[in-house]
This record gives C-alpha cells, sequence and structure tokens, in this order.
C-alpha cells in the first residue's frame, strides 16, 4: 500500500444483477405524439439507457421525447418529472459503473432526488 492509496476515492462496486433495469412505458402527448417515460425510484439501485432513442420505438417509429419521473417512497408520490437526458446529466455523480448503452445509478435519498427534479 501506498502512502498515497488511503487518499484515492474508492468507487463501491456496482452489482449489475441486483439493481432494477428501468424499463419505459409510452404515452402521447396533446399533440398525439408518442413520448418514452423512464421512473427512477429513491433507494432502488437503478440501470438507466443512455440512448433509449435508439432502442425503443413505438409503432415501428422513433421516439423523439424523453422524460424522466422520479418517484419517492418515502412521500409515496410521484415527485416530478422532467426531460431526460437533462436529468441523466444531474445524475453524473451517481453513475458507479457503464457498459453497453447503459449507466448503473446508486440509491439515491430523497433529497437526492428532489435535486434531480428541482
Amino acid at each position: 500500500m501506498s502512502l498515497f492509496s488511503k487518499f484515492k476515492k474508492e468507487k463501491p462496486t456496482a452489482d449489475w444483477s441486483q439493481a432494477h433495469a428501468a424499463e419505459p412505458k409510452f404515452y402521447r402527448g396533446p399533440d398525439d405524439a408518442p413520448f418514452g417515460a423512464i421512473a427512477l425510484t429513491e433507494g432502488t439501485e437503478t440501470i438507466l439507457p443512455t440512448s433509449p432513442q435508439t432502442k425503443y420505438a413505438v409503432d415501428g417509429s422513433p421516439v423523439a421525447d424523453w422524460r424522466m419521473v422520479l418517484v419517492s417512497t418515502t412521500k409515496d408520490s410521484i415527485l416530478g418529472d422532467c426531460e431526460y437526458f437533462s436529468a441523466l446529466k444531474k445524475l453524473e455523480p451517481y453513475i458507479l459503473d457503464s457498459k453497453d448503452g447503459s449507466i448503473f445509478i446508486k440509491g439515491l435519498s430523497l433529497s437526492q432526488l428532489e435535486s434531480i427534479v428541482g
């Protein structure tokens, strides 16, 4: 062990097999265009796609609009939703690992979720 090794930040290990793999739900907006919504739930380690628009389609057509829905188990309610790719940017500090077009997000607290939607 070197002198500086105790100062290195160790990343927690990510057990992909135990995490929730988020799957989108599809809805239609007021303009009848489809959009995808992917939920992130408080306290749940979650696997999120980094480019859902390349993985999912509705009736054979790509889906351009993506939302992230933030769910609180403490409040037993939906905290809100936000544009998916903006949310991914805000989630960067909580990424434990990434591979094959997906990121592994640690389980977030209520206040951490609220900072994403805010």
